[in-house]
């Protein structure tokens, strides 16, 4: 009995504190006068990022698992980026033959599904099909070979998007990419070079990579820069010039060529993990787009992962002009 008292106190708590903290977000739109993206670049590396006309080749897909209103698809496409391996993700199929929309989520840094899962499920329960990609590669081989790193994740995904193409089920016309945190910033660069993105909702996004590198407090990345540096007897200073010299696919560089009319940001002001003026900087390069600021950190934000998913499913269906028939609270 006192357990069960002890548990009813502490969601109370908790739901008294996402309450309070939701009454301090502030919503920000569009900056007045917004001209437009730039164009693509027709040639050099950027282009070669372009989504290629070729086959899928052989496509793997069993069902995982059921759900009321809908069918979780494990799918797997060969890599146009590593020959001989695969990429996966999770297809959520909703009930019915009407074509949906669909919503794509990339993975966070440690590629765990469970953040990309939580949002996936609300939307397809709202009747819209949701593609959740599994992490494929370490995140930190972009301390290694970042060049290399970067644009294999970029032509992975943009496989995903040649499976969301073909899919007879699903309205291509009517695509929505989401990230959160590292997730958020391929979002950025995916959306950037591949035109089939119509909607781009990105929470805790920074620009500049060497700079998010050498002063996020995220405790994985600090322990493997020092050994790094360690190990090779670096200054920080000469491993930030690298990273500098390496990196030229950056989401601080590519934001100019996405529409900024078509994104919405989640922004957390007490960030450790994507200091806010990294986020700031990013949201100004892409012509300072639409914007959700919450009051909270990187790890706290799940807190208002409630508030982030109501946000991110009323941007959508405003930029697909959809009227949604709800199936299902979560």
């Amino acid at each position: 009995m006192r357990s069960s008292a002890t548990t009813m106190i502490r969601k109370g708590t908790t739901a008294a504190m996402a309450s309070l903290l939701a009454a301090c977000a502030s919503h920000v739109p569009l900056a007045p006068g917004y001209s437009g993206p730039e164009a693509l670049p027709t040639d050099g590396p950027l282009a070669a990022l372009v989504a290629p006309d070729l086959p899928l080749g052989i496509i793997d897909a069993t069902d995982a698992r059921d759900r009321a209103h809908f069918v979780v698809r494990r799918v797997s496409v060969p890599s146009v980026a590593d020959p001989g391996t695969s990429i996966e993700f999770e297809y959520y199929d909703v009930e019915g033959e009407a074509r949906t929309p669909v919503v794509v989520l990339l993975p966070i840094f440690s590629g765990a599904p469970a953040i990309p899962r939580f949002f996936a499920r609300y939307f397809a329960n709202q009747g819209w099909a949701a593609v959740v990609v599994l992490r494929k590669r370490d995140p930190f081989d972009v301390l290694v070979t970042a060049e290399d790193a970067v644009e294999s994740n970029l032509k992975d995904y943009g496989r995903v998007l040649d499976w969301v193409d073909q899919e007879p089920e699903i309205d291509s016309s009517r695509i929505g990419l989401f990230g959160v945190s590292l997730g958020a910033m391929d979002a950025v660069m995916l959306a950037a070079v591949d035109r089939r993105i119509d909607a781009l909702v990105v929470a805790m996004a920074g620009g500049d990579l060497p700079y998010l590198v050498l002063n996020t407090r995220y405790r994985r990345v600090v322990r493997t820069v020092d050994e790094l540096t360690d190990s090779s007897g670096t200054s920080r200073e000469a491993f930030r010039a690298r990273l500098d010299a390496e990196i030229t696919m950056d989401p601080l560089d590519l934001a100019r060529y996405v529409d900024a009319e078509r994104v919405l940001m989640i922004m957390t002001r007490t960030d450790a993990i994507i200091p806010f003026e990294a986020q700031e900087r990013l949201r100004e390069s892409l012509g300072s787009p639409e914007a959700l600021r919450l009051v909270t950190g990187h790890r706290p934000s799940v807190i208002m992962f409630p508030r982030v998913r109501n946000a991110a499913f009323e941007f959508f269906a405003r930029q697909f002009a959809f009227e949604p028939v709800a199936l299902a609270s979560n």
